[in-house]
């Protein structure tokens, strides 16, 4: 990064700890993009001017961090996220400008947003780059931001369902306000709705008994409550959507997907009534993918290493094993005594 605020900083305030679970991206791979934030300034001092890095990550998102040589304070980052035609009509581009104000740019072709850092002029040096690092959290939870804010401020209404295609395949998640069955009108609930599936036919097993586990599982206090609905009873909210093909999955009218199943949490407004609580369900609604596919790649490493042990086991038992030498007999007439 050049001179500026922003380059005084030092390198432990651009990391971040090791992902925990629920995390909504890898922590490691925004270290490894952030940190290169300040080979930039090394870069100038060599005399090689301008620099461009790139990186990726989860779910098909791409970056770019360009610095021009004719301008060497202002660092672009461009962003590449597949549903942004989705996201910018319900809350994507309302939370770009907004989070992102007065540093909206031009994307570069191949990517959908862009943002651009006077490092000069920035006074918050700290806030700017954890934005920034956070960016693709504040493109993906725009919608549920959005659904949450009503909901915490009373102003929740019936309107149509939030549909982001956030994966390549049958994978969407589903954001829509609901009414209290007693009070029709009065709309205190956010259900938030993933339709779960996974290339592989193992992670695909795997998944459907974690969602049912989720399901069955006794109510957590002060926990929204979870549902798993098959992939042949969509839930109520989205199942005329679905049915007739607006989920995404294409299949025509009354052509059910055929995924996992759909994973379903209703927030209401003590869930959400601080701005605390709020930047925390964004945060887990972001990234509850992520938290079922580590835990289905932990459960698959947990099975191949005790399969391995089990395995290590016999042979050390084959190992040891000392085969029978029968004693030589012989008869009463000292011939040698030869079983047939």
């Amino acid at each position: 990064m050049p001179r500026g605020p922003l380059s005084r900083l030092p390198v432990h305030a651009f990391t971040r700890p090791r992902p925990q679970v629920g995390d909504f991206d890898g922590a490691e791979r925004r270290d490894a993009f952030s940190t290169n934030l300040f080979r930039f300034p090394r870069a100038r001092a060599a005399g090689k001017g301008g620099r461009c890095s790139d990186a990726s990550s989860l779910p098909g998102c791409r970056f770019k961090l360009v610095c021009e040589p004719e301008t060497l304070n202002v660092v672009t980052m461009h962003v590449d996220v597949p549903c942004w035609k989705e996201l910018s009509s319900i809350g994507g581009q309302k939370t770009l400008n907004s989070v992102f104000e007065g540093m909206v740019a031009k994307p570069d072709a191949g990517y959908k947003v862009a943002v651009s850092v006077d490092c000069d002029a920035c006074g918050d040096a700290a806030g700017t780059l954890a934005k920034l690092i956070n960016i693709k959290r504040h493109l993906i939870g725009a919608p549920f931001t959005s659904a949450f804010e009503a909901l915490a401020a009373g102003t929740a209404t019936k309107g149509p369902v939030a549909k982001v295609p956030w994966r390549d395949g049958a994978e969407a998640v589903y954001v829509v306000a609901g009414n209290d069955p007693a009070n029709v009108k009065n709309y205190d609930r956010v259900t938030v709705i993933y339709a779960i599936d996974f290339p592989e036919e193992a992670d695909r097993a795997f998944a459907r008994v974690m969602c049912q586990q989720l399901g069955d599982t006794r109510k957590v206090a002060n926990a929204p409550p979870v549902v798993f609905s098959e992939a042949k009873a969509p839930p109520a909210e989205i199942r005329a959507l679905v049915e007739t093909g607006g989920g995404f999955f294409g299949g025509g009218a009354k052509q059910l997907p055929d995924i996992v199943g759909y994973v379903s949490f209703t927030v209401f407004k003590q869930h959400v009534d601080t701005p605390e609580k709020l930047a925390k369900r964004v945060d887990l609604c972001v990234g509850f993918r992520n938290y079922l596919h580590y835990h289905i790649k932990a459960a698959k490493t947990n099975q191949h290493m005790r399969m391995r042990r089990k395995v290590m086991s016999w042979l050390q038992i084959l190992n040891r094993a000392v085969p029978v030498k029968e004693a030589e007999k012989k008869t009463a007439t000292g011939r040698t005594f030869t079983r047939k």
